[in-house]
């Protein structure tokens, strides 16, 4: 390790010092009373007797505090999203100051990754939970915005590709320059981040599958089409270290995307990249996608997969560095993260075919993040080793690839670790709606706290469907990405990108029957088969249904 860490440790504590208040004690976390369980864990806050029943509020608070109660900046008029990538709530400046405009932080933007995780939080996840269409437009003019806003132009070597970060305030995006004397903390202008141009790709692609707009797969294709142009072929090929290097992976972690110049050799974050190659090429035939898109996709794709299993990759060199846009270069790879390998994890668990030895990979993979990030005498997970600080998000990110684990084992030990991690998240959301970053962060980042933060709950309830317990009808989860859904009393009508998925759904009552596309499929024991199953709870059950022959499921109840 190099011995600059301990200096840049001691920089971003103090920055992380000032922008937060310490706001964790023995009888309190993040302004909530602490409440613990019989065992001595820490229950969550919001009806603690019925397991689970927090999870799901918090992310309706969190959810609805973007559609209906957002800072608006009093410049511009625009929800304070666009314009900075974190604020102050009213617990810290008071409701006046708050309700006038008066939250931004003066720290630089990341618009790439909150409007991403807006797409997979709000759209994916909470609008499928709650059947609120309302949240497809609040997202829609948030990659508008990017897109017209945020893009590098199409004559460059990086192009049509969004910017990742921005510096405060500022309505176009072009790289944050303010911080650029700090060791390039951020990019500069016209740098660029490729994870984050495989990120936002995807959620592109998301979009697109939701609302068929073409808009968005074009811009999804145009973030590939950039990385597979841009790809390095680093693949270890000699047998010592000086015959490879372990300090540049298939893209830069920062790039000029005017000069292709590179401005940080290493980012582990590759996964995001590969989801949207691997999407792509899953829908080659139903978007008309050129035979030599398809070959340079399938290039890229390759190069990347097999250095991240390489001895140069982070899955053997356990280098997870690169990620966060407001930390400066780190040439010596210093810094660790937890947000790559737990969303490698997570693509695992969803793609087991991928890796043969998945029951190893996944635990180590858990096994690292909760022993270097872990916080003494609380179950919450820190961010990075530069900003080594518990987090709310972070710690439910943990909590839902342990929840997703256990719905891939059945070992409950998993289940337990993601119950009483989920747990301590619920703290950082107040009953307005306002999640702080963590127990001692007092701040609130969209990213952090709404775009990441929200889909690791949900995620959760589709992986234990027990600890859904409102009384209520919900789809917890599809293979598909859903286009709408309608809850009523008599039926749950919904419709799917795809012709072939499958759902789970917790229902207060077995459904006297389900059609696909108007003809009635049957009750089935084999889950295999096209037809909808039925798992009695203690009160009513989880219902499953694989469709093979359309895309429009109607449920009778």
């Amino acid at each position: 390790m190099s011995l600059k860490l301990p200096v840049t440790f001691l920089l971003i504590s103090i920055y992380s010092n000032l922008h937060s208040q310490s706001i964790h004690s023995y009888d309190s976390i993040a302004g909530h009373k602490k409440i613990l369980d019989k065992t001595g864990e820490v229950a969550a806050w919001y009806k603690p007797e019925t397991p689970g029943a927090a999870f799901a509020h918090v992310a309706k608070l969190a959810s609805e505090f973007i559609k209906d109660t957002p800072p608006i900046d009093p410049k511009t008029g625009l929800p304070l999203y666009y314009l900075s990538c974190c604020f102050s709530g009213p617990h810290m400046i008071g409701k006046e100051a708050f309700a006038m405009g008066q939250s931004p932080s003066n720290w630089l933007n990341n618009p790439a990754c909150i409007f991403a995780g807006m797409v997979h939080s709000l759209v994916n996840g909470y609008m499928v939970y709650s059947g609120d269409a309302s949240y497809i437009s609040i997202v829609r003019k948030m990659l508008d915005y990017q897109i017209e806003n945020g893009t590098t132009p199409a004559d460059w070597p990086w192009a049509n590709v969004p910017y990742a970060s921005a510096d405060p305030g500022e309505t176009v995006y072009r790289g944050s320059i303010r911080w650029v004397k700090e060791n390039m903390r951020g990019e500069g202008l016209h740098g660029i981040e490729p994870d984050k141009v495989g990120e936002l790709g995807y959620a592109y692609l998301q979009f697109y599958e939701v609302t068929l707009d073409n808009k968005y797969l074009t811009a999804a294709i145009q973030c590939a089409d950039a990385l597979a142009a841009n790809v390095r072929d680093v693949l270890p090929r000699g047998s010592t270290t000086q015959e490879f290097s372990i300090r540049k992976s298939p893209w830069p972690f920062r790039v000029n995307a005017q000069t292709d110049i590179v401005i940080s050799d290493y980012c582990s974050n590759v996964i995001e990249p590969i989801k949207l190659f691997d999407e792509l090429l899953r829908l080659k035939s139903r978007i008309n996608l050129p035979e030599q898109k398809e070959l340079a996709y399938n290039k890229a794709r390759t190069l990347a997969w097999k250095w991240l299993y390489s001895k140069a990759g982070p899955i053997v060199s356990g280098i997870w560095s690169g990620y966060f846009e407001d930390i400066q270069n780190d040439p010596d790879l210093s810094n660790r993260n937890q947000v790559s390998p737990m969303e490698t994890a997570r693509y695992l668990i969803r793609h087991p075919e991928l890796d043969s030895n998945i029951k190893k990979t996944v635990p180590y993979l858990l096994g690292f993040v909760s022993t270097a990030f872990r916080t003494d005498g609380l179950k919450a997970i820190k961010e990075q080793t530069w900003c080594y600080d518990p987090m709310g998000s972070h710690t439910a990110r943990y909590a839902s690839v342990c929840a997703l684990w256990y719905d891939y084992t059945k070992d409950p030990y998993w289940k337990k670790e993601a119950f009483d991690f989920f747990n301590v998240a619920t703290y950082m959301t107040d009953e307005n709606g306002v999640v702080r970053v963590g127990p001692t962060w007092a701040g609130s980042w969209f990213s952090d706290g709404y775009g990441d933060y929200i889909r690791h709950f949900l995620e959760g309830l589709h992986a234990v469907p027990e600890w859904v317990n409102d009384g209520k009808d919900h789809i917890l989860g599809s293979s598909s990405v859903v286009q709408s859904v309608q809850y009523t009393p008599s039926q749950i009508a919904y419709k799917t990108f795809d012709e072939s998925a499958v759902e789970k759904l917790r229902m207060e009552t077995k459904p006297k029957a389900v059609t696909v596309n108007g003809k009635k499929i049957a009750e089935q024991k084999n889950p295999d088969i096209e037809g909808w199953q039925w798992e009695k709870m203690t009160k009513g059950g989880v219902l499953s249904i694989r469709h093979n022959s359309g895309a429009e499921i109607v449920i009778s109840k």
